[in-house]
């Protein structure tokens, strides 16, 4: 029994040796390289190219023709932007005008929160009157996402109404008046 219990610790003794110049033996080879990692800076914007259609009319006599809204179109943007700057949307008629004795407004809702991401910027509280020079709806915005359903985005209302009815109403007449609104997504000027 001596000599078993001998034999197994020399076995184990010669095992752990074993094992210990295995460890002793062995070598470690690294190599490295060079990762770049790039993000690059984008601004896109397009719209759901919901159809925009107002109408002024009335239906009771004597009375003047009223307001009228639509809240159809969405506007959708992807945004990187460098570190510490932000953009802008803006909006203004490039073709077509809006007809006398009449003003068209156009206000933008905060963007919705469902399919979107980031730093989406803050409309401004006030309708902007449409025209032909660029004008601010939604500032501070960064790196963001809008989503990109029919309904993601921005919620844009377009409001048109007879200006002052009481000195202007004869100027509105009937047609059908085509007119072109662009939104522009741009870096923020510092203003």
């Amino acid at each position: 029994m001596t000599f078993m219990k001998t034999s197994l610790i020399k076995l184990c003794l010669l095992f752990l040796l074993i094992m210990q110049l295995t460890v002793l033996n062995s070598q470690v080879w690294t190599a490295g390289d060079n990762i770049t990692l790039q993000v690059s800076e984008f601004a896109l914007i397009e719209t759901n190219h919901a159809p925009v259609h107002l109408e002024l009319s009335t239906s009771t006599p004597g009375s003047a023709v009223s307001s009228v809204s639509n809240s159809d179109l969405f506007v959708k943007i992807s945004s990187i932007v460098p570190g510490g700057t932000d953009r802008e949307v803006t909006a203004r008629i490039s073709s077509g005008s809006v007809p006398s004795g009449t003003t068209l407004t156009l206000a933008s809702a905060a963007c919705t929160t469902t399919n979107s991401g980031g730093a989406l910027g803050t409309p401004e509280p006030n309708p902007i009157v449409l025209s032909n020079i660029d004008q601010l709806l939604v500032r501070y915005i960064a790196t963001c996402y809008t989503g990109t359903g029919y309904n993601d985005g921005y919620q844009m209302t377009f409001t048109w109404s007879p200006l002052n009815p009481a000195t202007n109403y004869s100027q509105i007449a009937a047609a059908t008046y085509n007119i072109t609104v662009v939104f522009t997504l741009t870096a923020h000027d510092g203003n």
